[in-house]
């Protein structure tokens, strides 16, 4: 469900806000059931999109010819597919397809997100066990075991590859494809090379009728004249939320803010870590921890508001704002039930789409 957009002055805005749900199944897998109920809280809340990060060093949660990831040679365990050789979950085709047709119904929009050149571990680690070591070390980058080389032709035919099969997947449910791009190894010297490969994946998309979303982490303010406009943006961090002030301030120093990517021309949606992102951990008060986020929404975030807590810097026409999305992270869920996390998820999205009908209607 793309945004509507109308002509102000000769910057275009958009007239509706999306917004929606980032849901970490790579990390923390969710069988189909589960799924369905976050899209019925995304429904009940008016949002408009599921982002579903299906893809990362842990595990590649969907099922995938290329892959060798198939029913065929899964073990099935209570209606859940298994992959034998990582003894992960993931979701089938048909049980996609479901998920597919139930968003449908709901007027929810599944956002797939095929993560590179970072966090591609498992990919990597399918791809060795179906054809060979050698294949899949040469399409790894020289510097991590976890990234692709984003120079090697071969590298960026495969990860095409994997991006058609995941659009054939998700077909006409889709109107964006988020290509990750989060939390990997750069500098300033070489930046440019994943300005290139962003570029190119991007038009390979806009050929398939999609729009290409990205996280803001690669993205340096030099580079930015180079980057394809048609890239929406998902701003999570400034600095990464790293906890070494030197690397903070570099960072700072070198990437784009969310306001040198608006004044560059370019749509971004504000996935602010600080207020938007939720980490279930079973050591937790799980309640307790929701009703503190919500609150701080409702009082202290606004659509502007980007960079952590920090005001000084927010944008003050949030109107160049495309909208924004919660981030249920699944790294520390553990034995954490399902329907505790929905139960906490639930106001989050509630309290973040009510700020921001609240700003639509003050313009």
């Amino acid at each position: 469900m793309s945004s509507i957009f109308a002509q102000t002055n000769e910057i275009i805005i958009p007239s509706e806000k999306e917004s929606g749900l980032v849901l970490d199944i790579s990390r923390h897998f969710y069988p189909v059931d589960s799924i369905k109920k976050f899209i019925d809280i995304l429904h009940q809340s008016k949002a408009t999109f599921l982002h579903l990060h299906f893809s990362d060093d842990q595990n590649y949660a969907i099922e995938s010819n290329i892959l060798g990831q198939t029913t065929e040679t899964a073990v099935k365990k209570d209606g859940v597919f298994i992959n034998p050789i990582t003894n992960k979950p993931f979701l089938t085709y048909s049980q996609l397809d479901e998920l597919i047709h139930y968003a449908k119904e709901k007027g929810i929009e599944l956002v797939p997100e095929l993560d590179s050149p970072g966090h591609m571990q498992a990919i990597l680690m399918l791809l060795e066990h179906k054809n060979g070591k050698d294949y899949a070390q040469s399409l790894k980058s020289k510097h991590a075991n976890n990234e692709i080389d984003i120079t090697n032709p071969e590298s960026i035919t495969f990860i095409k590859s994997l991006i058609t099969e995941v659009c054939w997947i998700f077909g006409d449910s889709s109107h964006h494809f988020h290509i990750g791009g989060d939390e990997f190894g750069y500098d300033d010297e070489d930046s440019h090379e994943f300005i290139t490969y962003v570029n190119n994946l991007s038009s390979f998309l806009t050929e398939k009728g999609l729009i290409t979303r990205l996280w803001n982490d690669g993205l340096i303010k030099k580079d930015l004249p180079a980057l394809n406009h048609s890239v929406q943006i998902t701003y999570w961090s400034y600095d990464g939320d790293t906890q070494d002030v030197n690397d903070a301030k570099y960072r700072r120093e070198i990437r784009a803010s969310m306001p040198d990517l608006i004044n560059n021309g370019f749509q971004v949606l504000n996935y602010n870590s600080y207020y938007l992102y939720f980490v279930p951990n079973h050591k937790a008060n799980l309640v307790e921890n929701s009703q503190f986020a919500t609150q701080d929404i409702k009082q202290n975030w606004k659509l502007g508001i980007w960079d952590g807590k920090n005001t000084q810097n927010s944008i003050q026409d949030s109107r160049l704002i495309l909208g924004a999305a919660v981030s249920v992270w699944g790294e520390d869920i553990g034995s954490t039930k399902t329907e505790h996390i929905q139960e906490a998820t639930s106001p989050l999205i509630k309290a973040m789409k009510d700020k921001l009908s609240k700003e639509t209607q003050n313009y």
